[in-house]
């Protein structure tokens, strides 16, 4: 499942967005709590609807780069992924002198924003430019395999999921996304190979459970195939992960495994 993430710490952010220091509005009537990228971000996991009126004032009195960030994590809060998205894929074109880790973290989350909004097109664009300016990390060739999978370029799946495993081997998200790319190439026995490995990396990996339990159906193994389901949907019920799209394809799996053939 996809997300919009932030990875880079706060402090190297803060740096590379430009605030230095709290901002305040120009000549207010009466003193002003000072503006704080910190306190922004930390409002849009807790309030994401304060969290913007917080940004958008803030950006009102020239919060800059800072402003602008925390605005769109408060719009992805909210589920306004297509809005979100451009303003992420803004900042990243416009901050053409800030480190390329920081273009390159800002150009990811419009990845992800785009692609979980449906604009896989862009999605991919957005990545692409990402890995450009700071090629080997592997969390940008995992969101651009995500993106393909949802194409399903399978072949392109299978290079950036190795490209992903190159630079972090034991990543079972990449594992599963390869194994899910190989088994659609017609290479069932190195697919199972992948995805058992996601699984004892990730014993409750919804995602890894899940293409086991597809690697196992295919290979004539039923019994194991709904095992593996059915631990899926408990560990979604368990962990409230209920709405997770893992455990509704997990369900719908054993839903048809169920049905007398015809």
């Amino acid at each position: 499942m996809m997300t919009v993430r932030q990875s880079l710490p706060l402090l190297a952010l803060l740096t590379a967005l430009g605030q230095a220091s709290p901002s305040r509005a120009a000549e207010p009537a009466k003193p002003a709590e000072p503006h704080s990228y910190e306190a922004c971000v930390a409002l849009t996991d807790r309030e994401p609807v304060k969290a913007l009126a917080y940004a958008r004032d803030w950006k009102a009195a020239a919060g800059g780069n800072a402003a602008l960030h925390c605005e769109a994590l408060a719009l992805s809060a909210l589920g306004e992924l297509d809005e979100a998205a451009a303003r992420f894929q803004e900042l990243a074109d416009a901050m053409t002198d800030a480190p390329a880790e920081t273009r390159a973290e800002i150009y990811g989350q419009a990845g992800s924003a785009w692609a979980v909004a449906g604009n896989l097109a862009k999605a991919r664009a957005a990545y692409d430019a990402a890995i450009e300016l700071l090629p080997g990390v592997p969390e940008l060739y995992l969101g651009r395999a995500q993106v393909r999978a949802l194409e399903k370029d399978w072949d392109g799946v299978r290079k950036d999921a190795g490209e992903a495993l190159a630079e972090s081997p034991s990543l079972a998200a990449a594992l599963t996304l390869r194994a899910t790319a190989l088994r659609n190439l017609g290479h069932p026995k190195a697919a199972l190979a992948d995805v058992e490995r996601a699984v004892s990396l990730a014993p409750h990996n919804l995602d890894a459970l899940l293409e086991r339990g597809r690697m196992r159906a295919e290979t004539g193994n039923l019994s194991g195939a709904k095992a593996d389901w059915m631990t899926v949907v408990r560990f979604a019920k368990q962990t409230g992960r209920a709405s997770d799209p893992a455990a509704a394809a997990a369900q719908a799996l054993l839903d048809k495994s169920e049905k007398p053939a015809q």
